[in-house]
């Protein structure tokens, strides 16, 4: 969509939650997948291909979502073996295998309920000039955070847990926010009590 650039990552430890929780099985509408596959959804109907940054064994994963889903040619898998160093360095990894597009849209593999019309909102206000974007609902910002080609190098330069936080606090100014109606922004699935939640909220009448 418009040279913009779909990154998710998906590398991270799962350490609050005890296990590889994006292989968790996740409820949604009529049907059961883990939580990757529901993450990857909306992106995978908002763009042609999706940049998915996974940890080196990433294989069992890789393997449960294109059996799921049967998308694997639209799903680029990038196995970042310095994944376990933090966020930051996945998302680097992500935008040097990205390098020539005009921005990037960055999301989380454990936000499973994002709206694909939320991608479309804020890939086409990227791409229509602005520096940085990301949604906000109920006046809380969330994600995913869009950036524009100008922040390249800088991106490229994050490691550790802190991701794009330093970028997003040096250039605030920068920041078009978004209103949205769309709770999914805010919630992602850190422990198992916030897998349950969830669960229970898709089984609630």
């Amino acid at each position: 969509m418009h040279k913009i650039s779909a990154i998710v990552l998906a590398a991270g430890m799962s350490s609050r939650f005890g296990g590889p929780k994006l292989m968790q099985p996740l409820t949604g509408e009529g049907d059961s997948m883990c939580l990757l596959s529901h993450a990857l959804q909306p992106w995978l109907a908002s763009f042609s291909r999706v940049h998915v940054v996974v940890p080196t064994e990433h294989m069992a994963l890789q393997a449960q979502v294109e059996d799921e889903l049967d998308i694997a040619d639209h799903i680029d898998w990038l196995a970042c073996d310095q994944s376990a160093l933090g966020m930051g360095h996945s998302l680097a990894f992500g935008v040097a295998q990205t390098q020539h597009a005009r921005g990037w849209l960055i999301g989380l593999g454990d936000m499973p309920d994002i709206q694909a019309s939320t991608l479309q909102l804020l890939a086409a206000s990227l791409a229509s000039g602005n520096a940085m974007v990301a949604p906000a609902y109920a006046g809380k910002r969330g994600h995913p955070v869009g950036f524009a080609a100008q922040f390249r190098q800088s991106l490229m330069a994050c490691m550790g847990d802190q991701g794009a936080r330093k970028i997003l606090q040096g250039h605030a100014d920068q920041l078009v926010t978004l209103d949205v109606d769309d709770s999914g922004v805010l919630f992602d699935i850190d422990t198992v009590a916030d897998w349950q939640r969830r669960m229970l909220a898709v089984a609630s009448p």
